[in-house]
């Protein structure tokens, strides 16, 4: 098999290169596992076998239920469509809207094709291609997670509420 499947967090706080499906899944995982008090995804499409799984939506349960002003935001490109895929963390988004919020680019942004994730503003993985299983990832401070929370500031600022996240159900 090669270097197919590598290199999953070893909690030493080196920066390393990740690469295959599993250990880009590992990887987010053990992210939202760490988190304290942050997290700060962009992804074009929120791929739900990295973020719709049980170890991240545990961890984004335990995360909102952890007693502090706790708070996920999650951007994407098409807020509508991840929704529909990632089941679980949009009801964990209706459930607890005050520690999790989703939004989407807003129409004529360009999308970027890299996909990140920040953590309590000292660690990061990102995935320069969203179409490749292969990231980097350092979960201790360092310098790209302060350009990485900057980007997301940005990008933040320009996105909008996705409209079918906080629908009430009045209807039928």
């Amino acid at each position: 098999m090669g270097n197919e499947e590598n290199n999953i967090f070893d909690d030493s706080g080196a920066r390393f290169r990740a690469s295959g499906r599993n250990a880009l899944k590992e990887n987010v995982a053990l992210a939202f596992e760490k988190a304290c008090h942050s997290i700060s995804v962009y992804s074009p499409l929120l791929d739900p076998v990295n973020f719709n799984q049980s170890r991240v939506i545990d961890a984004l349960a335990k995360f909102c239920s952890g007693g502090r002003p706790n708070k996920a935001r999650i951007l994407v490109d098409r807020g509508d469509e991840t929704l529909r895929s990632n089941a679980r963390v949009a009801d964990l988004a209706r459930r607890f809207s005050d520690f999790v919020d989703i939004r989407q680019l807003s129409e004529g942004d360009g999308a970027p094709s890299d996909m990140f994730v920040v953590i309590d503003r000292d660690g990061y993985l990102h995935q320069p291609d969203s179409e490749k299983a292969e990231c980097i990832v350092q979960f201790s401070a360092s310098h790209e997670v302060g350009a990485l929370s900057r980007r997301f500031a940005q990008l933040w600022e320009r996105s909008e509420a996705v409209a079918s996240l906080h629908v009430l159900g009045l209807g039928n």
